[in-house]
């Protein structure tokens, strides 16, 4: 059996020895005799290590400093720390616990003692763990479940509306951006990552409330009459009230309470000339006002059975001169400047064009019918069960032998063998689900996202402009990011991306590709990306 690892650090040679002598038979020993380098060795193995037994006073860095950093970016997730000193007065031990030790012994050290403390830490540490990985897997699959039961509902409310099953996905993606930007922009609005996935979240169920109109209304081809439009309205009262007529221990589930916010304010108005209530400015929950702005974008650039779609500059124009009603000036800074965004992410002009998109393209059908028999097969044979895009044999017998691919990218997950180790498979699978479905978002319907092995995914382009290109990719970097798994929030991810561009056969850009995905590798969380030439050799560019 392998031994657990334990790092020593400590700047007196006395010391580590005698605890090596103490420790060596039943455990695999490394040892520092300064804090910086145990820092730098940790950001590297820390996956190795069972335990750290960490000295106080020295030089570089001290102790306490050491574990500030292990707990500001939860190290202390994959391993225990003891911490071992002289100096055994409250003060130190109280702020050793506090800093996220899980233990303290004094010296001069006893060996049965530090023998006995250590497998108890250890022992006590490993059951810990399990017990949260139970607890968060637990929870997420109860969030699983209430983001599933969103959707189910939200389709009910577009399968009654007539609207594109787009619009909720929309509204969510321009929900996630205009709050991200808030948050860049102002700090007048504290949200958290985590606020920023309820809220988004939550925004499914704004219109939950149109369930209760009647089709001869909702679905009306031209101008409702102010009788109709006064019906209309009470769908944000009717969605509000809805969430607020479940059981009491619902209603204060923080998902339930966002998201009846939204149902009730989201057509009130910055003015005060919205309704229902008529609220004004600030008095509107920050979540009913970005929804709010979400919503009328998206009407405005959706094909409605009133009305055809707007363009991207019309809309905004629209929006901005305030004929869409006021919106908080903050906000309205915030479309303007993810402006570029939504163009290239929600208005893809390139619908007529041969898809290549994994719904589009196998699986596309009309509205209310299910999937043929032959459409089950393709599904199985060229679709990733795991993540939902395109497969490994999809790749190999569509683009194999093309000669005509604009752009390609392959991106690989940073440290997701870390992810695996520490957090379980469990965990690294809905980490390539996530990044999956945001590369899924970031791109066009005319791009084939692929999983190409393990953790490594290959995208596809045709007929992109260059800059667009370059955007896409930092947009998929920037998205991935700022992705956040809702059970485990410190859980950060990250890809490295390379990219070629230039017409030329798969082979030809998915070698130059790979070595720009190496080249992003070396600092990880990069974009990297070589033009190719006209009639020029894939290698004269790597």
């Amino acid at each position: 059996m392998e031994k657990q690892k334990i790092l020593i650090v400590d700047d007196s040679e006395m010391n580590r020895d005698l605890l090596i002598d103490i420790l060596e038979d039943q455990y695999d020993i490394v040892e520092t005799d300064n804090g910086a380098e145990a820092v730098a060795l940790l950001s590297q193995q820390r996956t190795d290590f069972s335990l750290l037994l960490l000295d106080i006073m020295m030089p570089e860095m001290d102790g306490f400093e050491v574990l500030a950093y292990i707990n500001k970016y939860h190290w202390n997730n994959t391993f225990a720390v003891i911490m071992i000193s002289a100096d055994d007065s409250p003060v130190n031990i109280k702020r050793a616990y506090d800093l996220g030790a899980f233990d303290y012994i004094s010296r001069p050290f006893d060996s049965t003692i530090v023998q006995r403390r250590i497998s108890n830490t250890m022992f006590l540490y490993a059951r810990q763990q399990r017990l949260e990985k139970i607890i968060a897997e637990q929870f997420h699959e109860q969030e699983k479940n209430n983001k599933l039961m969103i959707s189910i509902l939200s389709h009910i409310v577009e399968f009654r509306n007539g609207e594109s099953g787009l619009h909720i996905l929309h509204v969510n993606t321009i929900t996630k951006y205009l709050l991200k930007q808030l948050v860049r922009r102002t700090d007048q609005y504290p949200l958290s990552k985590a606020d920023i996935s309820l809220i988004s979240t939550a925004s499914a169920l704004h219109d939950i409330g149109k369930i209760s109109i009647s089709d001869a209304i909702l679905n009306k081809p031209g101008r409702l009459t102010e009788e109709e439009f006064e019906v209309m309205k009470t769908h944000s009262m009717v969605g509000a009230n809805m969430l607020l007529d479940l059981p009491i221990e619902q209603q204060e589930v923080p998902l339930v309470k966002v998201a009846s916010e939204i149902c009730r304010w989201h057509h009130e108005r910055y003015d005060g000339n919205g309704y229902p209530d008529g609220l004004k400015g600030e008095e509107i929950p920050i979540a009913a006002q970005v929804v709010a702005l979400a919503d009328v974008y998206d009407a405005l650039t959706s094909e409605r059975c009133y009305k055809k779609a707007y363009s991207h500059e019309v809309a905004m124009k629209m929006i901005l001169e305030g004929q869409c009603g006021a919106f908080n000036p903050t906000l309205l800074l915030c479309l303007q400047e993810i402006a570029d965004t939504l163009q290239s992410e929600l208005m893809d002009n390139s619908s007529g064009q041969e898809t290549k998109n994994i719904y589009d393209r196998l699986f596309s059908y009309e509205k209310y019918t299910f999937l043929s028999r032959k459409q089950r097969h393709l599904q199985l044979l060229y679709i990733d069960s795991l993540t939902s895009v395109y497969n490994r044999r999809y790749y190999d017998e569509h683009f194999q032998s093309t000669d005509d691919i604009q752009a390609m990218v392959v991106i690989d997950v940073d440290n997701f063998k870390h992810i695996n180790d520490n957090y379980g498979h469990d965990i690294g699978d809905i980490v390539l689900q996530s990044i999956a479905q945001t590369v899924l978002s970031c791109v066009r319907k005319t791009d084939a996202v692929i999983r190409y092995g393990g953790d490594e995914f290959v995208i596809i382009f045709f007929s992109i402009p260059a800059d667009i290109f370059e955007k896409k990719l930092e947009r998929i970097r920037y998205s991935i990011d700022s992705l956040i798994i809702d059970d485990h929030p410190e859980l950060h991810m990250s890809v490295s991306i390379g990219g070629a561009y230039g017409i030329g056969t798969t082979k030809k850009l998915f070698k130059v590709t790979d070595n720009m995905m190496y080249q992003s590798k070396n600092t990880k969380n990069q974009v990297s990306i070589c033009f190719l030439k006209e009639n020029e050799d894939s290698t004269d560019n790597i």
